[in-house]
């Protein structure tokens, strides 16, 4: 499987989610279908095993699983980059597993646990040296990764990009101008502020969504690309009221929604692993309906090209 370059990540940055059986075992046929669906409909990105994938609660038996399959799945027909980690130790056994089946790329997963800027800098630097593949950084936590060691990290040989989740557009501004074009900048909060951050000179960005309506994602960033930014924004706000939901409630339902919103597409979602929980029966029409309104949008926009 090809490598990813930075060029590559100016793109939808498909955060694939894990589906699985009533038994919560690994769906290893869902993904392929899904992966499949990604593609027919001109995904080239897909990262599995990260936050919504669930890699937290994720075993190291199943992370090999899942990232050979979706390996196995995509060919050569998109770029699979794995999320490793969380920690220093899991992120080392992840990015072997990875290396050994073959990924594009890896994304270091955000930090949950004691940490200092020191700390992080030595820690992160040591993994994209033993890792050995291209690896993207994930920003999320300025008090142990504060612009300074962002811009030091993205300098480094062997990152190529630089998925940013802080709600701060002003530190953003600062890391991309100072980073230049040492690494790519992803909007890394998905659908919601993709286009503020696209003007702010993100080259691309993640989602959630693009799970099961990968073309209105795609189109987004294609619009704006196009210099359409009032296609790009009608857009997005189509896709607002689903990432709110998602928000909801101390974001309870950030991957179950998806895995919901896949089971209503035909595609693979089923139950997901604690300590995530799923969507609650009385909340799944709500689901249902924002779907079917996203597929009318999606279906609109396509049938007047």
């Amino acid at each position: 499987m090809k490598q990813i370059t930075q060029s590559d990540c100016a793109d939808v940055l498909v955060v694939a989610i894990t589906p699985r059986k009533p038994d919560r075992s690994i769906d290893t046929d869902g993904i392929r279908r899904n992966v499949h669906h990604l593609i027919e409909n001109g995904v080239r990105y897909i990262m599995p095993e990260c936050g919504t994938g669930l890699v937290y609660d994720a075993t190291l038996e199943e992370y090999e699983t899942v990232v050979g399959t979706f390996i196995d799945a995509a060919g050569d027909a998109a770029f699979v980059v794995p999320g490793i980690g969380p920690g220093y130790g899991r992120s080392l056994e992840m990015g072997t597993i990875a290396r050994s089946l073959g990924a594009s790329g890896v994304m270091i997963m955000p930090i949950v646990g004691p940490g200092s800027a020191a700390g992080v800098l030595e820690g992160i630097g040591s993994i994209v040296d033993d890792v050995r593949l291209p690896v993207v950084i994930y920003q999320r936590r300025v008090d142990i990764m504060p612009a300074d060691i962002v811009v030091s990290l993205c300098e480094k040989e062997g990152v190529v990009g630089l998925k940013y989740s802080v709600d701060d557009i002003g530190l953003f501004k600062e890391i991309n101008d100072r980073v230049g074009d040492q690494a790519a900048m992803a909007c890394g909060m998905a659908e919601e502020p993709s286009v503020a951050y696209l003007q702010a000179g993100a080259v691309g960005f993640s989602s959630g969504m693009a799970n099961f309506v990968p073309r209105l994602s795609l189109e987004l960033l294609r619009s704006f690309k196009a210099g359409d930014v009032a296609e790009a924004e009608r857009i997005r706000i189509a896709m607002v009221p689903f990432e709110d939901f998602r928000g909801e409630r101390g974001a309870r339902y950030s991957s179950s929604a998806l895995h919901a919103a896949m089971d209503a597409s035909g595609l693979a979602g089923g139950p997901v692993i604690p300590f995530a929980e799923d969507v609650v029966d009385k909340d799944l029409p709500r689901v249902r309906e924002m779907l079917d309104r996203l597929h009318e949008v999606q279906e609109s926009l396509f049938a007047s090209v």
